[in-house]
């Protein structure tokens, strides 16, 4: 039995090795990680042995498990992360500008209740502390003047008349939407007018690269920013964070506000983030669209979007790990699953889906270590208002479950792409849709990128296809490398049971 490749090599391994390795991944992201990693944000014990837990489950014996953890050690130490920026040189601040910032740190918060009567020092102390991160996180322009500052005696001035802050508080608020959450906390210093005008503002962007990735001051600017927010609805919140376990918090805090569009992304050069159940849970009548980069969602932090969330349209997850066994939302329209890895097979019921994506990047980092199941099992009930369909993620099986007999399962699909896996088992995936979508009208097939010695053995299989029909198939693409023998079988088989077909196009890599 080569390196334990029986059933149970996981039973031959001691746990006590496994802590061994677990310590040693420890010691690795110790050594490597940033020195910020070490200031109490994460934890890199859990971090350790939650990818120990993920390669274990997803090896298919001994020998692979060894070597995946290498390659992630090794990964680590030939791809070390960035080392933090220094904060950016900044001019002098004049006396002026500081008595201005201490003028609105002591009055801009008044209306704010938490935590106010209880610790008023407190209070102020760090709403001065997030109007100088919010001044102070970029250089000063280039006419020396910060924002908020008064022009230099004997200047000219343009206007004298503020007319935009004459708008409505709608109006300014859809402006300041488009800003990210620092500039948005900056337009305190305008005027009267906008020095409690940020604290309701229905959409924060905060991104971790604009503070150089300095991981505490990217924390306790987030802190302070939703401690001095008003208790008001959030429309958007979009966190884009790197290795900071309170992320789970934050998120859970925007969810409260009903927020309806949430999106969250991990550094994608550290491990996936756990989304804590203990922290937070996606539970929300508001929430309608949900982006994830770079997570590991578990059955228990993801059920809660199959039946919680009533009004959820459209869920993106990239680059994230799966232990999700379905996805059967009823109100779901856009599901895209996009280059994620499965860690066990999954079932999709969405009888409102209109477009299902589950499929790839075309580009790939070379030190990815990223991997699924060894064939991941995707089955698909009835998806009756499907009109886009992309299935072309290398690494899985589909299957197909039948709910109502009496209607097509994909009665409204018009556009159908399919991977390497639909020539299997004698085209019967192909075959399936191709029977069960009448309007279909455009159809792709990604063939495999890698070289293959196919011995005849798909010629055989595709010669003894069952015939089908698709009376509105006008345009078939076959995607597939040069010189591949399949194509041309491909292109007799559509030509003797499509009638409609105008068109092939074969596409090489």
């Amino acid at each position: 039995m080569e390196g334990g490749g029986g059933g149970d090599w996981r039973a031959l391994i001691h746990p006590d090795a496994r802590a061994r390795i677990v310590a040693k991944i420890f010691e690795s992201l110790q050594k490597i990680s940033l020195p910020s990693l070490n200031e109490g944000l994460v934890d890199l014990q859990r971090v350790s042995a939650r990818l120990e837990g993920r390669i274990y489950s997803l090896a298919s014996n001994q020998s692979d498990y060894l070597r995946k953890i290498s390659l992630r050690m090794l990964n680590y130490q030939s791809n070390p992360l960035q080392p933090v920026l220094p904060p950016p040189q900044l001019a002098p601040v004049s006396q002026e500008v500081n008595q201005r910032l201490s003028v609105h740190c002591n009055r801009c918060h008044d209306p704010i209740d938490v935590h106010q009567s209880s610790m008023p020092e407190v209070h102020h102390s760090r709403a001065s502390m997030l109007l100088q991160q919010t001044c102070m996180l970029q250089e000063t322009p280039p006419n020396g003047c910060l924002l908020g500052q008064l022009p230099p005696r004997g200047q000219k001035k343009l206007c004298m008349v503020d007319r935009l802050s004459g708008l409505p508080d709608e109006m300014l608020h859809h402006i300041i939407s488009f800003l990210s959450a620092q500039e948005v906390a900056r337009t305190c210093l305008l005027s009267k007018r906008w020095k409690e005008l940020w604290t309701s503002a229905p959409c924060l962007d905060i991104r971790i690269d604009q503070f150089g990735n300095d991981r505490v001051r990217f924390s306790s600017f987030v802190e302070n920013l939703l401690l001095f927010r008003a208790p008001t609805s959030l429309h958007a919140f979009r966190l884009h964070s790197f290795a900071i376990d309170r992320a789970s918090y934050w998120m859970d805090h925007a969810i409260k506000h009903n927020v309806q569009v949430l999106e969250f992304a991990e550094y994608m050069r550290w491990e996936p983030f756990y989304l804590d159940p203990q922290l937070m849970a996606f539970k929300s009548r508001y929430l309608k669209r949900l982006k994830l980069i770079n997570v590991t969602l578990e059955s228990n932090v993801f059920e809660p979007l199959n039946h919680e969330c009533q009004v959820l349209e459209d869920l993106l997850l990239l680059r994230c790990y799966l232990e999700v066994p379905q996805i059967c939302s009823s109100s779901l329209r856009n599901l895209d699953i996009i280059d994620c890895s499965l860690l066990t097979n999954i079932v999709i019921r969405t009888p409102s889906l209109v477009s299902l994506r589950f499929r790839c990047l075309q580009h790939k980092c070379a030190s990815c270590s990223r991997s699924s199941k060894a064939t991941a099992l995707v089955t698909l009930c009835d998806l009756p208002n499907a009109k886009i369909i992309d299935l072309s993620c290398s690494g899985i099986e589909v299957a197909f479950g039948r709910e109502n007999p009496r209607h097509p399962m994909f009665g409204k699909l018009t556009s159908l792409s399919l991977g390497e896996w639909c020539l299997s088992n004698n085209l019967s995936g192909l075959v399936c849709f191709l029977r069960h979508s009448p309007v279909l009208e455009k159809l792709t097939l990604k063939l495999k990128v890698e070289p293959q010695d196919h011995n005849g053995t798909d010629e055989v299989c595709l010669r003894e296809a069952r015939s089908f029909s698709s009376e509105h198939l006008k345009k078939v693409t076959i995607c597939c490398l040069e010189g591949d023998a399949r194509t041309a079988m491909l292109d007799n088989m559509f030509c003797a049971n499509v009638a409609s077909l105008k068109e092939i196009h074969i596409r090489h890599y």
